[in-house]
């Protein structure tokens, strides 16, 4: 009997050394996975991720229009970028329009984005929407904050395509293609961009939620680079650096005005990266908030604003009336 009490205590011993081990090292084998109830330790529950997004959303939506305008004039100069290198790799791989080859350094604008957290509009349809939408910041607010952020991109991509049209940064041929790029993109139909820039717009607000899931800048990296080259292989359009584009083309030929550009290709671009970005927020925040809103995720953020507040409040965020 006293055998076997001993044998009981040593198996005991060593289910509890095994439960020890496993909560140190979570990862050593699959036996050591939980069962339930419990996130993996790389990854982000949605919850998580909802909390990260919220957070940047509180950042972007009590910020300063100074600092909004200048950060939103970093990202648009930064878009350039990614004109400058579909220009550099489509001529080099003697591309007609950019593909495969001419668009793998398309997402350098975007990395240089998300990396250096710039404000680019685009990634605003995801991140103050989630509040707005829950009815946690004023629609006012998100209006606000939109306006700043597009003129700034807006300001930026003009100055860009200035600098390419102007200055001698491209040769003969580099300049012959970017024209060439230019209009493509300026003789394609209203609805024509109006529907591929949803899909942009979609994908943009997909990228910016996994990257609140990516826990490193490795990864980051890969999931901006392989959703961003997407858009750049797929022939979508994202609002700036389309513009940066058509802009260029106006300051390059004669026959393009740079002010018809506004309605006849921006407002289409614009509409349809909004939609796309607002849609997939929107169909985010029907299906899981209702199964997050008695959470403490929102307890920060006090009651939901009555109708009056929430269209025309000053007050930035819900929590500011906590």
């Amino acid at each position: 009997m006293a055998r076997e009490a001993r044998t009981d205590r040593d198996d005991l011993s060593e289910d509890e050394d095994r439960e020890e081990k496993a909560r140190k090292d979570p990862e050593e084998s699959l036996e050591n996975a939980p069962s339930e109830g419990s996130t993996i330790r790389d990854f982000f529950s949605f919850e998580e991720i909802f909390a990260r997004v919220l957070s940047a959303a509180d950042h972007e939506l009590e910020a300063s229009n100074r600092y909004l305008f200048w950060s939103g004039l970093g990202a648009g100069a930064a878009i350039g970028l990614t004109f400058l290198a579909r220009v550099v790799f489509a001529e080099s791989a003697q591309e007609a329009t950019p593909g495969i080859v001419g668009n793998i350094l398309y997402p350098v604008g975007f990395l240089i984005i998300v990396l250096g957290r710039y404000q680019l509009f685009t990634e605003n349809t995801l991140t103050p929407v989630v509040l707005v939408l829950t009815k946690l910041a004023s629609a006012a607010n998100l209006m606000r904050l939109w306006l700043v952020v597009l003129i700034a991109n807006m300001a930026g991509a003009i100055a860009v395509a200035a600098l390419l049209a102007y200055f001698d940064v491209l040769n003969p041929a580099r300049l012959a293609k970017a024209v060439e790029i230019g209009r493509h993109a300026h003789e394609a139909g209203w609805f024509d961009v109006f529907s591929k820039a949803i899909i942009a717009g979609w994908i943009v607000a997909a990228m910016v939620w996994l990257v609140h899931a990516c826990k490193d800048t490795v990864s980051r990296l890969l999931v901006v680079w392989i959703l961003m080259y997407f858009v750049g292989v797929g022939g979508f359009y994202h609002v700036i650096t389309s513009s940066v584009e058509v802009f260029f083309l106006a300051f390059r030929e004669s026959d393009v005005d740079l002010l018809p550009l506004l309605p006849d290709f921006v407002l289409p671009v614009l509409l349809g990266n909004t939609i796309g970005g607002v849609t997939f927020v929107a169909v985010l925040n029907w299906a899981l908030f209702a199964e997050h809103k008695d959470s403490r995720l929102f307890e920060r953020y006090g009651d939901q604003m009555n109708w009056r507040e929430w269209m025309f409040g000053v007050r930035r965020t819900g929590r500011d009336n906590a």
